[in-house]
């Protein structure tokens, strides 16, 4: 496998994390209406190791 091949799965399976965590969410508002604000945490490991501890907070409009 050569680099270019590891960056297109990479790719690959950001664009799924992304489709899926965006629909989760979705999904997840839609079940709680009365929520203003959402708190989101992303942590991504690579073989046990942490490499991103992601926090941030979303407003929601309605």
């Amino acid at each position: 496998m050569t680099a270019e091949d590891t960056q297109l799965e990479i790719r690959k399976f950001l664009k799924k994390l992304g489709i899926n965590s965006q629909q989760q969410l979705h999904k997840f508002i839609e079940n709680n209406p009365d929520l203003n604000e959402l708190n989101i945490s992303v942590n991504v490991s690579v073989n046990n190791e942490v490499l991103l501890d992601f926090e941030d907070r979303v407003k929601i409009t309605k």
